[in-house]
């Protein structure tokens, strides 16, 4: 069936959109490179797409709590295009860095609500595992904040935002490992922590290429990105059919 080769073929072309996205961003940057971050960007947003369309002809019955899951998926994937695009912006007009740096924030930090929305939906998780948590998450957006001379960043105007936005990306990561815990290493949950720590795991390396003095280096560059797109297609793959990826 032709739904076979959709999702990989996508997977595919998103890797060599990626590929060519890094090059263009490390030799040359402008425009071109932004385009080719969107085009990559759009890729994870297949993926997703494509794994829902396999459940809708998968053999089993997919359930009804699947399909929400997916929705709010894609919404923090969508939301996570346009993050992209406001951040390359960023290096195309000056005038407007600002801007488009804040707008970036917002956008994913919007794209992690609904990701953590996605998570508390499918998997069980219990009030005392939520507020965990929570305390977890704060607990690293304040030490972010209080190592920033330590680690030798600058983030000044945006120590905020920042501190809020880390917040946000580490409630994924713990939400999805306190997934996985609960629901004893189910591959799907595996794949979702999996996904969700490499998301932060590039923001930190963001963080050096935005806040450090000199961190914006082609290696940074290429680190960060390898990060950010192996999480956005380890999410986007947690949409497959849980016969085919949960025990």
């Amino acid at each position: 069936m032709i739904m076979d080769y959709i999702f990989p073929a996508v997977i595919v072309v998103g890797v060599l959109t990626t590929v060519a996205f890094l090059i263009l961003r490390v030799k040359k940057g402008g425009l071109p490179a932004m385009y080719c971050k969107a085009g990559a960007s759009m890729c994870f947003i297949g993926t997703a797409f494509a794994s829902l369309a396999f459940s809708i002809n998968s053999e089993e019955m997919i359930p009804k709590k699947q399909f929400v899951y997916g929705a709010l998926m894609i919404l923090g994937f969508i939301f996570s295009l346009l993050g992209d695009i406001w951040l390359d912006l960023k290096y195309c007009y000056d005038k407007d860095s600002n801007i488009f740096l804040y707008s970036g924030f917002i956008s994913f930090m919007a794209g992690h609500v609904f990701f953590c929305a996605a998570i508390i939906n499918q998997y069980t998780l219990k009030p005392k595992h939520f507020a965990l948590c929570c305390i977890i998450s704060a607990v690293l957006a304040v030490g972010v904040i209080l190592t920033e001379k330590l680690m030798k960043l600058d983030y000044g105007k945006y120590r905020k935002i920042v501190a809020v936005y880390s917040f946000f990306v580490a409630m994924t990561a713990f939400l999805s490992i306190f997934s996985m815990v609960v629901n004893d290493f189910s591959r799907n949950t595996i794949l979702l922590s999996v996904g969700a720590v490499a998301f932060l795991l590039s923001d930190l390396v963001l963080s050096t290429i935005y806040f450090k003095k000199g961190g914006n280096t082609g290696t940074n560059v290429v680190i960060n990105h390898t990060l950010y797109y192996l999480g956005q297609f380890a999410l986007a793959a947690t949409l497959l059919p849980l016969p085919l990826f949960c025990k």
